[in-house]
């Protein structure tokens, strides 16, 4: 059977010895170091974690920027196209105005023309009959004379003979 021995004995208490001094100098600090390794590793991947949650949060920010700007951007072409239309409905509107105010102008201008050249021919005729009646008057020698005295004034005023 087994027995037990003195050196067994030592031997065992030996390697509970040995056991123990590697346990308390080998194995506690490999465990500290691969403790504090894994607790770097997850606190890079949550600081990954968080960047990449802020990079989505930046590309969402940016995306609604770009949005609003592309809005701002429409609504600013809007308004100046809007102002642009009111410019060209304000020009027309004053040229059509001033375009109205030139043909009035030349309508009157045209109208006093006319009525003084109607006053003048008014005058020139009234003119006329006062020195044929005055001819008239003046020699009243017959018929044939007063034909011929019409005759002269019917060419001076341009009318025709009946």
């Amino acid at each position: 059977m087994l027995r037990l021995d003195l050196n067994l004995v030592w031997t065992i208490i030996n390697m509970l010895i040995i056991y123990a001094i590697y346990r308390k100098f080998l194995y506690q600090p490999v465990h500290k170091i691969l403790d504090a390794r894994q607790a770097e590793i997850d606190k890079q991947y949550a600081d990954a974690e968080t960047a990449r949650q802020s990079a989505e949060q930046l590309q969402q920010e940016a995306e609604a920027a770009m949005t609003e700007i592309n809005q701002t951007r429409a609504d600013m072409l809007g308004e100046a196209r809007q102002k642009a239309g009111e410019e060209y409905d304000r020009l027309m509107a004053q040229a059509q105005t001033k375009a109205d105010q030139l043909l009035n102008e030349a309508r009157a201008r045209s109208k006093y023309e006319q009525e003084k050249q109607m006053e003048q021919a008014q005058r020139q005729i009234a003119d006329l009959v006062m020195a044929a009646t005055a001819k008239l008057v003046a020699s009243k020698t017959g018929e044939d004379e007063d034909r011929k005295l019409y005759q002269q004034f019917l060419t001076k005023t341009g009318g025709m003979e009946r």
